[in-house]
């Protein structure tokens, strides 16, 4: 299994340094959503000359390029907003063909409507990853949605539902655990169970995996945590995960300033069991 880190948790550094620091740090692989990595204005960077150039730079430091990060409101019920998650998020896929990525990533919307709202988010969904998919199709690029259990795609089942609606291979799944937890659901017991469902819903649909810890407030809310200081068991769920599938790669979402060498260290130990 690969381990990665999420490229702007250095903050906005040019490519040349941000490369660097990923590969000092210990990292084999990031995630770019160009928008929080790189010094702005964003659009500089997604030329064909800079999209190779950059492809080049993160390859000659031994650093994999698996997701290009793309978090749109992929099912927002303003209809210029939605119109305009898709547009950027086309574009993103084509340049991820000459960046070399896995997969252009994005979680869904969050979700605050009464519940009888679901269906009607979902159908926006739907005609979001329709559009999406037609267009990694015709380029030769992937699709990586993540489920997060306070978004329109909510649960393991609903994913598997998405994934049915659009039957293609160009589309994926982003899996981060942490984000299908809820404040109800933190024991270690019922962690492995939410697992359990992830994997039989869409286990062999996974592009990447997202590691990150934390804590919920008494209001609920989540709060990041560094590794092995939060309620997630990952040193039990990574062995898991290799054992499921030990060609992906788990990016640490979230690393604290300072700790990235150590943090990189842990999740090699966890993978290790």
């Amino acid at each position: 299994m690969i381990i990665g880190m999420r490229g702007h948790d250095f903050g906005r550094l040019p490519p040349e340094r941000l490369a660097t620091a990923i590969q000092q740090a210990g990292f084999c692989a990031t995630q770019l959503a160009f928008t929080k990595a790189f010094p702005p204005p964003a659009e500089a960077y997604m030329t064909r000359e800079s999209l190779r150039h950059i492809r080049r730079v993160f390859a000659a430091h031994g650093v994999a390029l698996p997701v290009m990060g793309c978090y749109v409101s992929a099912s927002d019920s303003d209809p210029a907003a939605f119109e305009d998650a898709r547009a950027r998020f086309a574009a993103c896929l084509r340049a991820s063909v000459l960046l070399g990525a896995g997969c252009v990533g994005t979680e869904t919307t969050h979700f605050t409507a009464d519940e009888s709202e679901r269906d009607a988010a979902y159908a926006r969904l739907l005609c979001f990853t329709r559009a999406a998919v037609r267009e990694a199709e015709a380029c030769g690029a992937f699709v990586g949605i993540e489920p997060v259990a306070l978004h329109t795609l909510n649960t393991p089942e609903r994913t598997r539902r998405l994934l049915d609606d659009v039957p293609s291979p160009h589309l994926r799944v982003i899996l981060d655990l942490a984000n299908l937890i809820t404040p109800e659901t933190t024991a270690p017991q019922a962690q492995r169970e939410m697992l359990g469902r992830s994997l039989a819903c869409f286990g062999g649909r996974i592009a990447v995996l997202h590691i990150k810890d934390g804590v919920f407030s008494a209001e609920g809310k989540w709060e990041n945590r560094p590794l092995g200081q939060g309620i997630m068991d990952w040193a039990h769920i990574l062995p898991l995960l290799r054992e499921h599938d030990d060609s992906l790669c788990a990016l640490r979402e979230g690393v604290f300033p300072g700790m990235a060498q150590e943090e990189c260290r842990i999740m090699q130990r966890w993978m290790e069991g």
